[in-house]
């Protein structure tokens, strides 16, 4: 008969191995140790399974916050195009705050005989969260590969950029222009790359200025609406330049200066981050800072691979470089001074 996937698992439990070393020996595959393989063949006995027998291409999930965000989409596809080179079925799935969560689908996945997961962005980019749930995963040996955070001690890789050198980057780029108010729309600081972000921002500024004004620094949210709001603090706290935590929150910045009266750049400078297939394509072409998403792919997916395949290599922390990529929405700073932000329509 051909096994299925829980069985997989309940064996790999038993035993003390991952399902993919189960996987292969079902599938008569090499790369596994002998006495492994001894064990392994004795628990599918014993299960009243027969072997081998094949039970098909590994299976992982990938789990990102939402798939709104074009950063998040393209990273989640080209990870699967890598795990397709391997032969790795992949299924794509958003946490999103109003819809299943992060912990909703690692259990639904799980029911299935997911083998490994990919994690983006969720619990374990929040430092304060419960990680209780990834040592449970790690405990009956399902691959993971964390991206943009961790949790200590936990033995998995993880990918990620190297956010603080992204945000100095923008401050640098931005000061050769001439400014010096230069601001930061920043994401929610309860994930680990926006805190990472501000770090970068602050020390850059303190290299470059002496010091930071509170006043050019705003928590919000990674989202377009989430850039205007912040936006329209910055423009009247006098920013002349305003460094957001991605793209989408860089239209909503530009939104806002519009809004107000302003032009991009001749009377505000906006620059995103992730380059996402927006900012070339946005009015007025965004500069960004770039997330190598070719290079974190292949990370992940190489990551995975070794761990399905049982290989048991060390367990890195990827780190990557971001890049500036300069466009037409950062520029000079005003000669004179920006328009007064537009009062907005009263509701009384």
């Amino acid at each position: 008969m051909t096994p299925d996937r829980p069985s997989v698992r309940r064996i790999a439990d038993r035993i003390g191995v991952s399902a993919a070393t189960v996987s292969r020996v079902l599938n008569d595959k090499p790369g596994v140790a002998e006495h492994t393989r001894t064990r392994v063949l004795a628990a599918i006995r014993e299960q009243g399974m027969v072997a081998p027998a094949p039970v098909g291409q590994p299976f992982v999930g990938i789990i990102v916050p939402e798939l709104e965000n074009p950063a998040f989409a393209l990273l989640a596809g080209a990870v699967e195009a890598r795990l397709s080179q391997y032969g790795v079925t992949a299924l794509i799935g958003s946490s999103t705050k109003h819809g299943p969560t992060e912990l909703d689908y690692i259990e639904t996945l799980l029911r299935r005989g997911i083998e490994g997961l990919v994690l983006v962005s969720g619990r374990h980019a929040n430092p304060e969260a419960d990680h209780g749930f990834y040592w449970h995963l790690h405990g009956k040996h399902v691959a993971m590969v964390l991206v943009n955070g961790g949790v200590p001690g936990l033995p998995v890789s993880t990918v990620t950029t190297d956010e603080a050198a992204g945000a100095a980057m923008a401050v640098a780029h931005l000061h050769s222009l001439g400014h010096t108010r230069i601001a930061l729309a920043g994401g929610e600081e309860f994930y680990r790359p926006s805190r990472h972000r501000l770090a970068g921002y602050r020390a850059a500024m303190t290299a470059t200025f002496g010091g930071c004004d509170d006043a050019l620094y705003v928590e919000s949210t990674y989202s377009i609406t989430g850039g205007q709001a912040a936006a329209r603090r910055l423009l009247d706290a006098g920013a002349t330049a305003i460094i957001t935590g991605s793209d989408l929150m860089a239209l909503g910045a530009i939104s806002a200066a519009r809004e107000s009266g302003r032009h991009v750049p001749t009377d505000i400078s906006v620059v995103g981050y992730d380059d996402s297939y927006l900012a070339a394509h946005s009015d007025p072409p965004l500069s960004t800072i770039q997330q190598p998403i070719e290079q974190m792919s292949t990370a992940i997916a190489t990551a995975m691979w070794q761990q399905l395949q049982g290989y048991h290599a060390p367990h890195v922390d990827h780190r990557f470089a971001p890049r500036l990529v300069a466009r037409a929405s950062t520029g000079a700073p005003p000669q004179t001074p920006p328009p007064k932000t537009r009062p907005l329509a009263s509701n009384t």
